[in-house]
């Protein structure tokens, strides 16, 4: 299967306005064949960007470990959070001082990606690895489930926890979410997703890990499906910024995500962005976009847990006039 016939396959399959297209110009919503293309991607000769190269701060000026180029697809190596505290065989060590929590891999510089930019990341698959953790339990994952007892599997939906760019300015833990993204714990930033993030920097310095086999959303346990992975994504520069803060573009919906330590003002940020978002793009008043949010949008935690807490406005994409 070439790549040409899937991207033939899927733009007829899709009917929608200006927008959409604009954002998922290619065909990053991959639903029901995410396999074939990793297949057909890998066979290609893609390059692979190795986590053996990985930082656990987001800082304005960073050393990149990568150059990749506007529209190149690439197969990027994750390790889960916690790599050497935490075995397959069931080891869980307690962090020392010194301990890597949380690596994303890179700094990806994106050739042609200027401050202020908008830069799309395109989440084509996530393949997660053969095992993980949550709870101080080892899940084995096999065939598309986590064993979770021997009477119950759960089918995976793997999703990376973590996906940012460099900050402007100051340094940010990738173990805190905001507006340039980072530790959004957020189930959507799964296969068949696009996250529109602002580059703040030039070449944006993206990274992404923290990988996740399964999590629900709330991440109320602190952790999902821990786990090793390889996502294979695409970078894209957007004709002009959605947002300051990270938004999530599905053939089904659009959201907004919004992090604070305050749950309460979280949701609200989330909540306002779309409302300007629809303003922006629709043509409609303050009011009206308001009021489309307040009928179609559905609010919802990303994460609990963390100092930082993480919210969602969700709707459907046709509120943006996009027939799906």
């Amino acid at each position: 299967m070439s790549l040409l016939f899937i991207q033939n396959k899927l733009f007829q399959e899709m009917d929608r306005n200006k927008f959409l297209k604009t954002i998922l110009l290619t065909p990053a919503m991959a639903t029901g064949i995410a396999g074939s293309m990793a297949q057909t991607f890998q066979t290609a000769g893609l390059r692979r960007l190795s986590a053996s190269n990985y930082f656990t701060v987001w800082k304005p000026q960073m050393e990149p470990a990568y150059h990749v180029n506007i529209d190149e697809v690439v197969i990027v190596e994750m390790s889960h959070g916690m790599p050497g505290l935490v075995t397959r065989d069931g080891v869980f060590r307690e962090p020392a001082q010194d301990s890597i929590i949380n690596p994303q891999t890179g700094p990806i510089f994106i050739e042609g990606i200027e401050p202020g930019d908008a830069l799309a990341i395109d989440i084509l698959d996530i393949i997660p690895g053969d095992w993980g953790y949550c709870s101080g339990r080892i899940f084995e994952l096999r065939d598309g489930f986590a064993e979770f007892s021997e009477s119950l599997k759960l089918p995976l939906e793997p999703m990376l926890g973590c996906v940012g760019v460099a900050p402007d300015e100051g340094t940010v833990d990738t173990r805190a979410p905001g507006d340039t993204g980072g530790n959004i714990d957020c189930r959507e930033v799964r296969p068949g997703s696009t996250i529109v993030l602002r580059s703040r920097v030039k070449g944006a310095l993206a990274g992404m890990g923290d990988t996740h086999a399964l999590q629900g959303d709330g991440e109320i346990t602190g952790q999902g499906i821990e786990t090793d992975s390889e996502a294979i994504v695409r970078f894209r520069k957007l004709p002009e910024p959605l947002s300051d803060a990270p938004v999530i573009i599905r053939p089904e919906s659009v959201s907004t995500l919004g992090a604070h330590e305050d749950l309460e003002e979280a949701s609200w940020r989330a909540t306002e962005e779309m409302i300007k978002i629809l303003q922006k793009k629709t043509g409609r008043s303050e009011k009206e976009a308001r009021l489309l949010v307040g009928l179609t949008g559905n609010l919802k935690i990303n994460q609990i847990v963390d100092p930082t807490k993480g919210a969602r406005m969700e709707v459907p994409s046709w509120v943006f006039g996009i027939k799906n």
